[in-house]
């Protein structure tokens, strides 16, 4: 059957550089080794890859198997299986695409017929553990029938709108099967090529999810640029068949390492175990004109090949445009991106770091920012989860933790009964400045400054401050500066001369904008 791919260009512009979308063509990859295994084979069905998805077509006990499904599986599966390899290719892994074992005489996949204990009513969309622990149930009893870690599960439908599981769960992905849904039809400009189209799209999308890949997008200013367009894993389910939908080159560094992309057998249990562990040791911003550029360390504790980093905006996941970038070796990273190409500037964002690791596995870590008046505000915050916190001076119902709390409606507030006095600097003195606030973040962190809110209704509210620092109790306090915040409800950061390793944190207040002896502080944080 004639296929219609979206076939990238591969002459395009020069490389970018770093975690951005590099250009489509022949570019230097850490592809896994392209030496092929022995040829598979399960009976009259053979694969050159060592790992092939598994193909499970599920049928309720009140459904029979759907005309000519074996057809029309194949040609699904062969389908995708293509423009895998294409994606692999245009972005320089290589001449590679996910194993599926064939039998090369009639072109057909090795499907596993397995039987559901119950009638399609007890199958809602929900019921993707319930089906998968009868898949997982037969495999037990078939073992030698199970190729990989990976499961295609196909549930044959009475209607193209009966309700099923539709999505991808772990390394798995459900979708449906009925003959109204008919990949030869892909090419008609027909309502059964439309429904074609539709299917097509959505099965590689989830397929994309069974295979390790998140939701991300392009760059803003890439959908209407030729052999670009629309990230499979965004809306590219909606796109696919009608204009060109395309894999990120995130996408494919994840897929670089993942089992079923292996050219050769790996030991036993050596894909998707371990800790994997990855922090990042340092990071560091800048916003000019109009790019966010981000730089800094790494460590892991198993090899990666790959960072990807992903501009998530709050609730708005197929919109994360993302990029990667190889490693060198050196445990540093860096990845831009122009605010332009992001979807939204009113949103709070999240920038994933996401480590590839070569065997499959991959690991995390997050920074949130913000923008105000669509200028990035990118002093990540300190996660304040182990943070304890004390201070010279509190009202019994407005202590000290509540300038930690992330919550702006409440408050630290100095005493203010009658006749109290204060327990430091000077112990036994009446209630007035200065007032100590100790931090101890748990641990030694880089910062490169602190943030503070002020009260929401302006009142008691904060001005001259000197702050100080130190790693250990044994160090002697490191001034960082005064300085004057600001009569303002928006938060405001004093930043450091330069960043700092420390674990502990002295703010001393001296005076209030409304000259009363006392300050209620909503929020105090620390940010790299």
């Amino acid at each position: 059957m004639k296929k219609k791919l979206h076939i990238l260009t591969t002459c395009l512009i020069l490389l970018l550089i770093n975690c951005r979308e590099e250009d489509l063509s022949q570019q230097e990859n850490p592809v896994a080794s392209t030496q092929r295994a022995s040829k598979v084979t399960s009976g009259i069905y053979e694969s050159e890859m060592p790992y092939n998805l598994n193909v499970v077509y599920f049928i309720p006990s009140d459904v029979s198997a759907r005309p000519d499904y074996e057809r029309r599986v194949s040609e699904t599966l062969l389908h995708a299986q293509e423009y895998y390899r294409q994606m692999m290719y245009n972005w320089g892994y290589g001449n590679r695409t996910f194993g599926l074992l064939k039998n090369p005489a009639t072109n057909r996949i090795k499907i596993n017929i397995i039987n559901g204990a119950l009638p399609i009513s007890s199958y809602p969309y929900s019921s993707g553990n319930q089906i998968l622990s009868e898949v997982n149930a037969w495999f037990a009893n078939h073992p030698a029938d199970k190729t990989s870690d990976h499961n295609v599960i196909i549930t044959a439908t009475p209607s193209i709108n009966t309700e099923i599981p539709y999505y991808g769960l772990g390394r798995n992905f459900f979708v449906g099967d009925n003959e109204d849904s008919d990949v030869q039809y892909f090419n008609e400009n027909s309502a059964r090529g439309n429904q074609a189209k539709a299917y097509m799209g959505g099965f590689l999308h989830e397929l994309g999810h069974g295979l390790g890949l998140p939701h991300d997008a392009l760059a803003k200013s890439l959908t209407n640029v030729a052999g670009y367009g629309t990230s499979l894993m965004s809306w590219g389910n909606q796109t696919y068949g009608y204009s060109s939908t395309i894999l990120t080159k995130a996408s494919c560094a994840i897929l670089n390492n993942t089992q079923l992309f292996s050219t050769i057998a790996k030991p036993t249990g050596y894909f998707y175990t371990g800790s994997n562990g990855f922090k990042i040791t340092s990071i560091n911003h800048s916003y000019i004109n109009g790019r966010i550029n981000i730089w800094g360390t790494y460590s892991v504790d198993a090899p990666i090949n790959a960072i990807n980093s992903y501009f998530i905006p709050k609730d708005s996941y197929y919109h994360a445009v993302s990029g990667s970038s190889n490693t060198d070796g050196t445990n540093t990273f860096s990845t831009y991106v122009d605010v332009s190409d992001l979807y939204f500037t009113e949103k709070t964002y999240s920038l994933v770091l996401q480590a590839q690791f070569v065997n499959g596995n991959s690991n995390w870590v997050t920074f949130p920012f913000t923008f105000k008046n669509d200028i990035p505000d990118l002093n990540f915050p300190v996660n304040k989860d182990n943070w304890t916190v004390s201070s010279s001076s509190q009202y019994a119902a407005y202590p000290s933790s509540l300038a930690i709390d992330d919550n702006i409606n409440t408050y630290w507030h100095t005493n203010y009964s009658a006749g109290s006095v204060q327990t430091d600097p000077i112990a036994g003195q009446p209630q007035n400045f200065p007032y100590y606030f100790d931090i101890n973040m748990g641990a030694i962190k880089g910062i490169s400054g602190l943030s503070f809110t002020q009260h929401q209704g302006l009142v008691r509210t904060a001005k001259t401050t000197v702050i100080y620092t130190r790693a250990t109790t044994n160090d002697g306090w490191k001034h960082q500066g005064t300085f004057n915040l600001t009569n303002t409800i928006d938060k405001q950061y004093t930043a450091f001369a330069q960043k700092e390793n420390c674990r502990y944190v002295r703010i001393v207040f001296y005076s209030s904008h409304d000259a009363q002896p006392y300050i209620a502080m909503p929020e105090i944080g620390a940010y790299e």
